[in-house]
């Protein structure tokens, strides 16, 4: 396992920032749960994107590579890694690739990442690098040298997506593969007034109880976040991520593209997710569940969070589906 450091500068500033954000895991649920803490949503997400609610969204992507190409895949990258879940679990299953790296721009996430696979004896390389200017032609990031790179959680806090899309485009062999499963709602977080008013409307129905952040805030009425409060909190959030999806076509052949909804659910359980890991309160979260479920069936909602297959396009790439 290589514990490599790169050499580049980074904006100190930006870096700074990532760590006090996403630095330490705990953060993040330090006053309740999201949405996909919860085990029923994992499903429902595997459900609506691989048709089986016990098939991850990255298996899926790997089941479908191994229909196209032989596996395991050489080298494969996974770009904003965060705290290492995704890399570490595509490593315990085995079988799927020979050498994982993983960068992030967050030294305190990728310390934490590095030492949790070094514990589970995990054959990781972790390099600091930041999406919005890739590292291309340094040791290990020549042109042509992987075979797939994936994008978890991580691409909609990048700005200059153009920049990626090039970078991973020229890091991919041909006809490589890049896989997305992302935010691509609003970018930074600018929800319509109408996906606001369902949002309020079903939080006003559930009852003070389920409402209560860990330090016993009580959820009140959603509002839409300013631009300069969205700049100040983290100014990489969700900063093009309606753009996600449109711009893939400039470099990639997208071969299937699986919405799976979001709108309402990562906004109401965000803080407030934990109650619905107890038993007694299941009938909320079903009926929460099946209330976005029918809002995004009846075009009352877009979906802000979608799965992508794609590919470098060669003479060899299989016809796209990108129709499911």
């Amino acid at each position: 396992m290589s514990n490599a450091v790169a050499t580049d500068t980074f904006d100190p500033q930006a870096v700074a920032q990532l760590d006090v954000m996403w630095g330490n895991p705990d953060q993040w649920t330090a006053t309740g749960l999201h949405w996909t803490h919860l085990p029923e949503v994992l499903r429902r997400i595997s459900e609506r994107v691989t048709g089986d609610p016990a098939l991850t969204t990255w298996a899926w992507f790997f089941q479908h590579v191994g229909q196209h190409h032989p596996l395991p895949l050489g080298r494969v990258l996974v770009l904003g890694c965060g705290h290492g879940h995704l890399e570490r679990a595509i490593a315990r299953h085995g079988g799927l690739v020979d050498s994982l790296v993983a960068v992030d721009l967050s030294p305190q996430a990728l310390a934490g990442a590095r030492a949790q696979a070094e514990a589970e004896g995990l054959a990781i390389e972790y390099r600091q690098a930041d999406m919005n200017q890739l590292p291309l032609g340094q040791p290990g990031f020549e042109a042509g040298s992987f075979d797939a790179v994936l994008g978890v959680s991580g691409v909609h806090h990048c700005e200059a997506l153009e920049s990626l899309y090039d970078g991973v485009a020229t890091l991919l062999k041909p006809g490589g593969w890049f896989f997305l499963d992302e935010y691509v709602g609003p970018t930074r977080f600018q929800w319509t007034d109408g996906q606001l008013r369902l949002i309020n409307e079903l939080l006003d129905m559930l009852p003070p109880r389920l409402r209560l952040s860990r330090d016993g805030r009580l959820r009140a009425q959603q509002r839409r976040p300013t631009i300069e409060e969205m700049i100040s909190g983290d100014a990489s959030e969700a900063v093009r991520s309606a753009e996600i999806v449109p711009l893939l076509g400039r470099r990639f052949e997208v071969v299937s593209l699986r919405p799976y909804g979001g709108s309402i659910l990562q906004v109401l359980l965000a803080e407030i997710a934990q109650h619905y890991l107890e038993p007694a309160e299941r009938p909320y979260l079903d009926a929460l569940l099946a209330a976005e479920d029918e809002l995004h069936r009846s075009g009352r909602l877009d979906d802000d969070f979608a799965c992508v297959i794609a590919r470098v396009p060669d003479a060899a790439s299989a016809p796209s589906t990108a129709a499911r």
